[in-house]
């Protein structure tokens, strides 16, 4: 009897063993991962369409930023300069004035034959991982609400709120409730539609970098003349989004890189904070992104001022030896999200 059991055990480890191994060259021949996250719900307008070309728009600062992706590589980029009053603290002011601006930078870009995807502007989202008991979907669908405003503090009127479960083992359920204020989101859509443009899919900016970063635990900072966008994921979920408006004119690179790293550690005690039993792994790297962060020496003075390593970026994505990546994060990110 005890033979038998040993050798029914042996059989088990085995069968384990060959099953782990099968899974590790599964993973290896499937090539880069791509990460599994709660996204911001994709507008669908049409069908499905394949094979055709990807337009990733997103305002960062003061530029309108364009990438172009067509079988399975990005082939064209700009950075297009506009007026600055065209917004204010960050959010649309000008939607006939910045639709025009999207309208003229797209000329000639077969955009009705694209799939486009964008990322607004100065929404300045919220989100939050909430831990509820195990209920039936109409349950959930009254309790999460309910409770995604009351602990984000945030108004039915004045926010759309969006959740999705995360995968646990857990007895309990683990939602990704993000609110999203209705106003610069609506101002966003009468800019495209001054342009002329019906977005396959909308974006957040923070969602779209912890997307193209492509980590599964990440500090992710994006920096821009006059704004920054920070991102922590954990677990491939990026439990705590900030998006912060620096002032209406350009920083200076000395400002940005105190004004980055002070933010950054601000965002990870905030974490802290709310999660005593399971802080922020001291090892979790930064990746830093954005034209005013792109710079080596900027984030080497980062990773001196937060004690944290900085990493280089590496998306699942193809794309040539020029592409200035750092500068385009979001974009790439945006890309992702509808291949």
């Amino acid at each position: 009897m005890a033979r038998a059991k040993a050798e029914e055990k042996a059989e088990a480890e085995a069968e384990k063993k060959a099953k782990a191994e099968e899974m590790a060259k599964a993973k290896a021949e499937a090539g880069p991962r791509k990460l599994r996250m709660p996204s911001f719900p994709t507008l669908q307008i049409g069908g499905r369409m394949a094979e055709k070309r990807i337009i990733a728009l997103s305002i960062e600062g003061t530029d309108l930023r364009l990438v172009s992706f067509y079988k399975d590589s990005i082939e064209s980029w700009d950075s297009v300069s506009f007026n600055p009053e065209l917004l204010k603290m960050g959010r649309v002011a000008d939607p006939e004035g910045l639709g025009e601006v999207i309208k003229s930078a797209l000329e000639g870009r077969e955009v009705s034959q694209s799939r486009v995807v964008c990322a607004p502007p100065g929404l300045r989202a919220i989100s939050r991982v909430i831990v509820m008991p195990k209920v039936g979907t109409k349950e959930l669908e009254i309790a999460v609400p309910l409770e995604g405003r009351r602990l984000m503090m945030v108004s039915e009127e004045e926010n759309y709120l969006h959740w999705q479960a995360i995968p646990t083992e857990t007895d309990q359920i683990q939602m990704f409730v993000l609110a999203v204020p209705k106003e610069p989101l609506l101002d966003f859509m009468k800019v495209l539609r001054v342009a002329g443009v019906n977005p396959r899919a909308l974006d957040l900016k923070p969602l779209a970098l912890m997307r193209a970063v492509n980590q599964k635990d990440a500090i992710i900072a994006n920096g821009e003349s006059n704004s920054m966008e920070l991102v922590i994921g954990v677990d491939d979920v990026p439990v705590l989004i900030r998006s912060v408006f620096l002032g209406e004119e350009a920083v200076t690179p000395d400002y940005a890189v105190g004004r980055i790293s002070d933010e950054i550690r601000r965002t990870i005690e905030t974490y802290n904070e709310s999660n005593t039993d399971n802080p922020l792994d001291p090892e979790v790297p930064i990746y830093l992104s954005g034209a005013t962060a792109a710079s080596v020496p900027f984030a080497l003075n980062v990773a001196a001022l937060t004690g944290r390593t900085a990493q280089p970026m590496e998306p699942p994505i193809h794309y040539p030896e020029d592409f200035p990546l750092a500068e385009f994060m979001v974009n790439v990110g945006l890309i992702l999200k509808i291949l």
